[in-house]
């Protein structure tokens, strides 16, 4: 269910035709940007998993006392990623012409819709080999 999520979120970036303008209306509902945060994040398997597996691993391979270090320092990360992202993009905003933005969201939409793919596939092979 989570690769055909990918999939389905990927086909939606790849069709869309509107990319962000003075045309295109910003006021969503605060319900519905949360309910939007939730399935990119919560929905998204490739995030669950990076999160429990990759960051639960590193995390067993370190001293307990060093645990918290290790927790704040991927917070920090975090956090300054996407500061960063946000910086960037708010910077150069005035360049983003609704070509260009079409063209990342085309790239993007490939990208997370042959993920999932690759994703409902890989499930497709645990299970051939699990019987």
């Amino acid at each position: 269910a989570g690769s055909l999520v990918v999939m389905y979120m990927g086909l939606r970036l790849m069709l869309s035709r509107e990319v962000a303008g003075p045309a295109i209306n910003v006021n969503i509902p605060l319900m519905k940007t949360i309910g939007m945060a939730c399935v990119v994040t919560w929905f998204n398997p490739q995030a669950i998993i990076d999160v429990s597996l990759l960051l639960g691993s590193f995390r067993v391979a370190l001293p307990p006392e060093e645990s918290g270090l290790f927790l704040w320092g991927v917070v920090c990360a975090s956090c300054l990623w996407f500061l960063s992202l946000t910086t960037i993009s708010s910077l150069f905003k005035n360049r983003f012409t609704p070509r260009l933005l079409r063209i990342i969201n085309l790239v993007c939409g490939l990208v997370i819709f042959f993920y999932g793919v690759k994703l409902g596939w890989s499930f497709v092979e645990l299970w051939q080999s699990t019987f």
